[in-house]
């Protein structure tokens, strides 16, 4: 399922000369000062991302990718195809880290909302209760046949 990030400009370091990014896990501030750029991660690897945003990057820009239990983990894209683009970790990540960031992550839906979990097991309950009367019907039906 796809993740809800955003990139944050981040101050230079010493011995470079341009800022930096980071994309971190979640909804930015809406904030206009704060620089933040929507991202959709719709793959999540242990050697890398399948990213879309509107924010134009040239292939071998290196950014830096938050992930919980990691830290700031390094990533180059390596391909572009219009808003979406593939970026490869420097050095892989722990198996530990990539279930931390997908559990950390804010799920979103195929129209690309934000999905409520409350909501979503609401409707995960009423479906298991639509089964379970299909279930309950059916082995009645069964069970008349069978006499």
């Amino acid at each position: 399922m796809p993740m809800l990030a955003h990139f944050e400009e981040l101050a230079p370091k010493e011995r470079r000369r341009a800022a930096r990014r980071a994309l971190r896990l979640g909804i930015g501030s809406k904030d206009v000062k704060s620089g933040f750029e929507q991202v959709t991660i719709h793959d999540l690897s242990l050697t890398g991302a399948l990213l879309e945003t509107s924010i134009p990057m040239l292939n071998g820009a290196i950014f830096e990718f938050e992930l919980p239990q990691a830290g700031l983990v390094e990533a180059e894209i390596i391909w572009s195809s219009g808003e979406y683009y593939g970026a490869q970790f420097t050095l892989p990540i722990a198996p530990s880290a990539l279930s931390a960031a997908i559990l950390k992550a804010q799920p979103i839906s195929s129209a690309g909302e934000a999905v409520d979990p409350l909501s979503e097991l609401k409707e995960l309950n009423a479906e298991v209760e639509r089964v379970a009367l299909k279930m309950e019907s059916a082995l009645a039906r069964l069970s008349k046949k069978e006499l």
